[in-house]
């Protein structure tokens, strides 16, 4: 099988890597950065959690063709860039390679499958996690399992369980999933919960939760989301869902910088909309409120509209 990653950031590389590091044809797509030629000179590295250190070779391309024949796409760049980027690939592959999108957020299995109507195309999610500590070296910092849903193609099927085998044998857990929307609201509960809170505070994950009032906010959010979810037709419950994201803050996910966090540090466009900002859309589509999300939102818009005025 060959498999094609586009997006050379955090979990790009760590699948990448891990991939690559079990024998498998994998390779990057992502425009060029320091990042990217470190790979493509010296390799990645990956530290674990028990801070052991793999070097593997690792090759990020910039131009893809129908010619190199790749089997799966896994998308992984940001929400927002899904279409700038993908637009530009749109003749770069056959009508019988499977894309996956296991990216944050809502809308980009719809995304993806608009700009490639002929071709197969799941969505999934990740329960692992990554940072880049410098260029063309990552931190291991989650190790959740992932989930894939079916596809109704059935050679695209075959090509998904090759792809959810070997992402098992790499140690990136992986299972198929029967109702994915579910699983995709589950983690977005997550990311609504901590991305967008921690951006604006510039606290890691578990830091939300020192104050009465940090827990108040993750509770408010993600109450509003699940609100929102079962107008979608999510079956979930908001105070198992809040108790469980309380639960990942305090035991699983607490020392982590979210992405949204490192986006801000870094003064980069965030995925605010396709997180807090697609529960607000919705919940107008339904009639629901949604004012924590909303206000969010708006701030966080605010903050990236202006991060050359931000006061020192």
């Amino acid at each position: 099988m060959k498999i094609l990653i586009i997006g050379a950031g955090a979990m790009g590389s760590l699948f990448g890597g891990r991939l690559k590091a079990q024998q498998a044809e994998v390779f990057l797509y992502n425009r060029r950065n320091p990042h990217v030629e470190t790979i493509n000179q010296s390799g990645l590295t990956i530290v674990e959690r028990d801070n052991q250190e793999t070097t593997v070779p690792l090759t990020v391309v910039q131009d893809v063709s129908k010619t190199d024949a790749y089997d799966l796409v896994l998308v992984l760049v940001k929400a927002h860039a899904t279409k700038e980027v993908l637009e530009s690939l749109k003749s770069a592959f056959s009508s019988e390679t499977l894309l996956v999108t296991m990216q944050n957020g809502l809308g980009n299995l719809q995304a993806i499958a608009e700009l490639f109507p002929n071709n197969p195309v799941v969505a999934g999610t990740m329960g692992c996690g990554a940072s880049v500590e410098s260029n063309g070296r990552i931190l291991h910092r989650g190790w959740g399992k992932n989930y894939i849903g079916r596809s109704e193609d059935v050679d695209a099927q075959e090509t998904l369980l090759e792809f959810i085998e070997l992402l098992n044998r790499s140690g990136l857990e992986t299972g198929l999933a029967e109702d994915v929307q579910t699983v995709i609201w589950n983690k977005l509960f997550v990311n609504v919960a901590y991305n967008s809170l921690t951006a604006l505070t510039r606290l890691r994950n578990g830091d939300i939760l020192n104050t009465v009032e940090g827990k108040a906010l993750l509770r408010s959010v993600v109450t509003e989301s699940v609100q929102v979810a079962k107008a979608e037709g999510i079956s979930v419950d908001a105070e198992a869902t809040v108790a469980k994201c309380l639960k990942m803050g305090q035991e699983d996910i607490g020392a982590n910088k979210s992405s949204m966090l490192m986006d801000v540090l870094h003064k980069r466009k965030t995925e605010i909309e396709a997180i807090n900002g697609a529960v607000a859309k919705l919940g107008k589509k339904h009639g629901i409120e949604t004012p924590y999300n909303e206000l969010i939102t708006g701030i966080v818009k605010v903050i990236e509209a202006n991060y050359d005025l931000q006061v020192d």
